[in-house]
C-alpha cells in the first residue's frame, strides 16, 4: 500500500475507532503519523532512494504508540492491506488506553513482547478489525 492510500484509510477509520473506544482520562487523543519505518523516524539507519534499507534479522513493526508524545506511528511499507492497517491502529490505540505505568512494571518483572500482558491485550484487540472494515 502506498502512503496516500494508507492516509485515506486512516482518515476514514481512525475517527470511528476513537468514537468506539473513547478517550483515556488525562491524556489527549493521539494523532497518527505515517513514516517509512521506526528506524527512519528515529534516524537510526540510512534510507535508500527506494525506501528503507532492510537489515536481515531485524523486526520492522507496522505501528507504534509513543506515550511521551501521545502519537501513533504507522510504518506504511509494513502494511499489507486495509485489514492490516486497521489491526495496527487498534493495537496501538489499545496501548494508548492502557495505564501508563504498567508497561515498564511488567517489563521489569521479566515479561517480553510475546508474553507481556499489555501486548497480549493489544494483540487480542486486533480481532475487532471487522467492526471498522
Amino acid at each position: 500500500m502506498n502512503k496516500e492510500i494508507v492516509q485515506q484509510i486512516i482518515n476514514d477509520v481512525y475517527p470511528k475507532i476513537v468514537n468506539h473506544y473513547g478517550e483515556h482520562k488525562g491524556y489527549k487523543i493521539p494523532k497518527v503519523e505515517i513514516h517509512n519505518s521506526i528506524f527512519d523516524r528515529l534516524a537510526l539507519i540510512p534510507v535508500s532512494n527506494e525506501g528503507i534499507m532492510k537489515t536481515q534479522g531485524v523486526d520492522y513493526p507496522s505501528g507504534e504508540f509513543c506515550k511521551e508524545t501521545d502519537k501513533i506511528f504507522i510504518y506504511f511499507p509494513e502494511i499489507k492491506d486495509k485489514v492490516d492497517l486497521i489491526k495496527a491502529l487498534l493495537h496501538e490505540y489499545r496501548h494508548y488506553l492502557q495505564p501508563r505505568w504498567g508497561y515498564e512494571f511488567y517489563t521489569e518483572m521479566g515479561f517480553e513482547y510475546d508474553n507481556h500482558p499489555y501486548e497480549l491485550e493489544a494483540i487480542s484487540e486486533e480481532k475487532n478489525y471487522k467492526l471498522f472494515n
